[in-house]
């Protein structure tokens, strides 16, 4: 194999390695945005992580659930499902330039038949969406972030069993709606620029027939559910405002008693019945479970280090070399090409005395090793050896070592064959008799 060839394939390798690097830093990457994603809207002004804090401080069970898993849904009191998804029947179109990423509407999809699932299931408090990406990447809760009107009442058209529901907003920047505790207190909802709805189907809980935030309503599958059109009042955005996370602590209480409460970002129903979770089978999901954020990261990690080190492996120590090929691939193909040229141009006789030469070199290496080779390598030194070790064969060897040196360079193929068979078999007899070979790495004595 020639040096170029091995670089060739070496530099194949290499190329490979890294497209398969570069690949699995794709996957890594599709991994942690998809994460980040949903970690980041909950921490932002529009998530629900503030509103699980609040409700562990007042004793209530609380769980913020992806998916993953299958819940009991005798053990769930309420399934708080915020909607982030302006468009129930189509998928989210991934933002072009900065400015539709501040203008979007759809965090992430929310399909309908899900959304029927877990109502059909568990009592549901469905939060519609209100405000834009914007307010998250920004913080600023400006009027020109509301996502559109029209989009979030046919969110609201879509779930509550009313063709006509109407969604609309106060003219106050700051709008005040009175609430009765479970204790009897009087309490005061406050949200900024409060989005409000109406819906023949629907009883006010905070608000009123014109104007309710907080609504009981008839769904378009049969179980009632809950409706909030104003996310103000349990997002981190709102919480602190009024007398806002007294009130979402007393919807939660007045409405799931003591069973847990579901903080739902996930986008199918999980809810199994006893029975189901005793006799469930398992599946790949489950094994999946194990990759999916916080886990994440760490295979990711794991698996940057593994490539990294074979990587490193690879190119330090590279893969084993061919034996033939180990002495000096370029000095073969110049020796190759010599003995062409003098082929073509019939100088068989001056072929003959190169080879000799080359074959003595060869047979010292055999014999003393790369290291002492050099020293015995030329004919005197070679004959020299073969006084001492073997005198039966010195003149033998002499006289093929002069027949090839006085051969004519114009002597035909026959001649110089027979001169090469001479050589080749006094030098395997030298080569292969055990008397002759001294210990490895010295030279032989006298």
């Amino acid at each position: 194999m020639s040096v170029t060839e091995t670089q060739g394939r070496q530099r194949i390798g290499a190329e490979r390695i890294i497209l398969g690097l570069v690949g699995i830093l794709v996957i890594v990457a599709l991994f942690y945005v998809t994460s980040q994603r949903q970690q980041e809207l909950r921490r932002s002004p529009l998530g629900l992580d503030g509103l699980k804090t609040w409700l562990v401080a007042e004793d209530q069970s609380v769980q913020i659930f992806s998916g993953g898993w299958p819940l009991d849904r005798e053990e769930v009191g309420l399934n708080i499902l915020p909607i982030y998804d302006t468009n129930l029947a189509a998928r989210r179109q991934p933002p072009r330039t900065k400015e539709d990423l501040l203008m979007q509407q759809d965090e992430y999809d929310v399909e309908l038949s899900a959304l029927a699932d877990k109502v059909s299931e568990v009592t549901v408090l469905a939060v519609l969406p209100k405000w834009r990406s914007g307010m998250r990447l920004t913080g600023k809760a400006h009027p020109i972030l509301i996502s559109e009107p029209l989009a979030i009442q046919g969110v609201l058209a879509d779930i509550v069993d009313d063709v006509d529901p109407k969604v609309r907003y106060s003219r106050q920047p700051f709008a005040e709606y009175g609430y009765e505790a479970l204790d009897g207190r009087r309490l005061s909802a406050v949200t900024y620029a409060s989005q409000t709805f109406t819906s023949r189907a629907c009883t006010p809980l905070i608000g009123t027939d014109a104007a309710m935030i907080l609504g009981q309503c008839d769904s378009r599958w049969g179980p009632p559910l809950l409706v909030l059109s104003e996310p103000d009042l349990l997002n981190n955005h709102g919480l602190r405002l009024g007398d806002n996370a007294f009130i979402i602590s007393d919807v939660v209480k007045a409405w799931a008693e003591d069973k847990q409460v579901i903080i739902d970002y996930s986008r199918r129903s999980w809810f199994v019945s006893p029975e189901e979770r005793v006799t469930r089978e398992r599946t790949w999901r489950d094994l999946l479970r194990f990759f999916e954020p916080p886990f994440t990261l760490m295979w990711a990690g794991l698996a940057l280090s593994l490539v990294l080190v074979l990587w490193r492996a690879f190119m330090r120590f590279g893969p084993l070399r061919d034996s033939v090929g180990e002495m000096g691939a370029a000095k073969a193909l110049a020796i190759g090409a010599r003995a062409n040229l003098m082929r073509l141009s019939g100088q068989d006789g001056a072929l003959v005395n190169e080879y000799g030469r080359a074959r003595l070199a060869a047979t010292a290496a055999a014999i003393f090793g790369p290291a002492h080779a050099r020293q015995f390598s030329s004919p005197a030194a070679f004959l020299a050896y073969t006084e001492r070790r073997h005198p039966e064969l010195a003149g033998p060897l002499a006289t093929a070592l002069s027949d090839m040196a006085a051969m004519p360079a114009t002597a035909s193929a026959g001649q110089a064959m027979a001169a090469v068979t001479d050589l080749e078999r006094i030098l395997e007899q030298i080569t292969h008799d055990t008397r002759g070979i001294s210990r490895p790495g010295r030279p032989p004595a006298g």
